[in-house]
């Protein structure tokens, strides 16, 4: 594999630089995570790395690895008020200015542009700034909002998928948002607003689809086929030996206690079948999920060693998103542990959980059945430890990890390097047929 990513450092097509673009410094959710991955993958085949977040960049490690960080000093748009949620959200003036200095005083024609989050901190206008170096632009979609106003391109208050076309009159009028129709008709102003500013179909940016089923829905919204690849996220298992998720009695929340990731459905659940719950993470609902279950154990947020150390005491994972989960990392890093799923029945990444043997499904709507799960789950430990067993021992092929994944990332960089001089000659067409994901990584 060495052989491979050096063949393509030889090519003379990579980035010589490589800026990533990031609401969060830190590892507080899945795409902050994924944007780490990468700093750290490209600072350890030498690239220069800038790392451009929209909080305070607290994060040592990046200092560390040489990677020079460019911090916007703002906080997430639920920590603020309802009114600077509403501008920021919007058009982050600061992030736009910071992000326009940059480009204006430190861009090459071999500096690729990496953007994986922009919705909680630094908007839409972030891509007003990237204007001028759009073909040297890579979107990694981690959620729906390249698509969809509300980011799930889902009906938030039926509780099912949504089916509409984004920003059709089915669209404009659906009551869909999480919380109100008011958020609703603001999300619908980001969305025409950061299609104005950015013209996916002609600007040579690439859209990067974490999963394969992601693509007919991205599409669908308004997302040219041929600017869609498939790179699927890079899974580094909490543990190195088998979790004997038989012998364990807990069953383990990792992640955002918000809404839309089911946790009052879970802590209901959990209480009901009077099974041990703990929750990893930090939100607005740690209060309510210990009103609804008080034996819950909400431990905050943990780093990969406090993850480790409570692996260790899991029996099951859950994760009961209400909406569309586009890969769910976290399942993918407890499976690969010894720790089997379950899964919500809206992930993309479902059905071959389930057909793997590796986790069941859930209706993140249904807490009796959710319930009756848990609590069939929390008896039968021949079925636990044959998931668990079956999880670990497939590992390296449920999964894409560590150079495998360095290398399908250093192609992508080097075919939009590549495809922006091509642009820039005049030699390459607006439309593409859409590049099939690389053999080594079909996982289908």
């Amino acid at each position: 594999m060495r052989g491979k990513i050096e063949a393509v450092e030889a090519s003379g097509r990579l980035p010589d630089r490589v800026v990533l673009i990031s609401d969060l410094s830190e590892p507080r959710d899945g795409p902050s995570v994924i944007a780490l991955k990468t700093a750290e993958a490209l600072t350890e085949h030498g690239l220069a790395v800038d790392y451009f977040c929209g909080d305070f960049g607290r994060n040592l490690d990046l200092v560390d690895r040489g990677v020079r960080v460019h911090a916007v000093g703002a906080g997430d748009l639920r920590s603020t008020s309802f009114a600077t949620a509403v501008v920021q959200g919007l058009y982050n003036m600061s992030a736009a200015r910071q992000l326009k200095a940059m480009v204006r005083s430190h861009d090459t024609p071999g500096t690729l542009y990496h953007v994986h989050n922009w919705s909680k901190i630094l908007s839409p206008s972030i891509f007003d700034a990237l204007r001028p170096v759009m073909d040297r632009v890579i979107l990694t979609a981690h959620d729906y909002f390249l698509a969809c106003p509300n980011g799930g391109y889902f009906h938030f208050q039926r509780g099912s998928p949504c089916a509409e076309t984004p920003l059709s009159l089915a669209c404009l009028v659906a009551n869909c948002d999480r919380r109100s129709r008011l958020e609703k008709a603001w999300r619908i102003i980001r969305d025409v607003e950061r299609r104005l500013i950015l013209d996916l179909a002609g600007s040579g940016a690439t859209v990067l689809a974490v999963h394969e089923g992601m693509a007919a829905v991205l599409e669908k919204g308004g997302i040219p086929a041929h600017t869609i690849r498939v790179l699927r996220n890079p899974v580094r298992p909490w543990t190195t030996s088998r979790v004997p998720a038989e012998r364990n009695s807990a069953f383990l929340f990792v992640g955002r206690l918000e809404h839309d990731k089911g946790v009052l459905l879970l802590a209901e659940a959990t209480k009901r079948a009077g099974v041990p719950a703990m929750f990893v993470g930090e939100g607005a609902l740690g209060s309510q999920i210990s009103a609804l279950n008080p034996q819950a154990e909400l431990v905050g947020f943990k780093d990969r060693a406090g993850l480790k150390e409570i692996a260790a005491k899991t029996r099951c994972l859950v994760v009961p998103t209400r909406s569309r989960e586009t890969f769910s990392l976290v399942a993918y890093e407890a499976l690969t542990s010894g720790i089997p799923v379950i899964i919500s029945e809206f992930a993309a990444t479902r059905d071959e959980i389930v057909t793997q043997g590796v986790g069941i499904s859930c209706n993140p709507y249904e807490p009796g059945a959710l319930c009756r799960s848990l609590v069939d789950l929390a008896k039968d430990d021949e079925r636990i430890a044959s998931m668990s067993i079956r999880g670990f021992q497939e590992r390296d092929t449920l999964t894409v990890s560590g150079r495998a994944w360095d290398l399908k990332l250093f192609e992508i960089y080097a075919a939009q390097i590549e495809k922006a001089q091509a642009r820039r000659r005049g030699a390459i067409p607006q439309a593409r047929q859409p590049v099939p994901p690389h053999p080594s990584l079909d996982l289908g």
